[in-house]
């Protein structure tokens, strides 16, 4: 059996969750916050989350984990079967994660955790992040899904990036990303619709709250 190793408030940890939830895997999760120690180092070389362990061994780092699992099961595909398509749809995520999720975790602790908005950092992520929108806007089709008519890893992998790039956006910068990207906002209600989605979005929320209360 596949164990997931994180902790339900981390977007990427959702990413894989959800990953597998939609392909029916059989999965055990473990609960672990990240940690530059050992011996989580021996799982996760960076001390990242989420990781993975499966009988081969140990995966960590998003895009490994989810081609991993992707090739496990062909039969329930979640890539296009295209060599080109699959490419493409690479391609977007490479472009979701550099230039949009990259970017807003620079200035994410400001809106999370409360922290100094350091306004130099600010000054450098925004024109980087309205480059990243503008590639997504010409690579993304919003038909309705990111790449055509059926969801596929991008769409998994990109949802949990706007879900804090989004908010990250509007309180630093007043800019809401959907007015730059057309059809984000209605794609993000559409993904948010679907039930693996929402359990995880349920916990996700059900984590932050407790984590609030406590």
């Amino acid at each position: 059996m596949i164990k997931l190793y994180g902790f339900s408030m981390s977007n990427y940890h959702a990413m894989v969750k959800v990953f597998l939830l939609e392909k029916a895997f059989d999965f055990e999760e473990v609960y672990i916050e990240p940690s530059y120690s050992e011996p989580f180092l021996e799982l996760s070389p960076m001390g990242k989350v989420p990781c993975i362990e499966v009988d081969e061994g140990y995966l960590s780092e998003t895009t490994a984990i989810l081609d991993f699992l992707e090739s496990c099961l062909p039969e329930e595909p979640l890539v296009a079967a295209d060599n080109f398509h699959r490419a493409q749809m690479a391609q977007l995520i490479k472009t979701v994660e550099l230039y949009i999720g990259i970017e807003s975790a620079r200035v994410m602790g400001y809106v999370f955790f409360g922290r100094e908005l350091n306004q130099a950092v600010a000054d450098e992520v925004k024109p980087t992040m309205v480059k990243g929108a503008a590639a997504l806007q010409r690579l993304a089709s919003f038909s309705p899904y990111m790449l055509g008519d059926q969801a596929c890893m991008a769409d998994f992998f990109a949802y949990y990036v706007f879900l804090l790039a989004r908010p990250v956006a509007k309180k630093v910068w007043g800019w809401e990303l959907a007015d730059d990207i057309a059809g984000l906002d209605g794609w993000m209600k559409l993904m948010a619709q679907r039930p693996m989605v929402k359990l995880v979005d349920d916990e996700r929320k059900a984590a932050i709250k407790n984590m609030m209360a406590g």
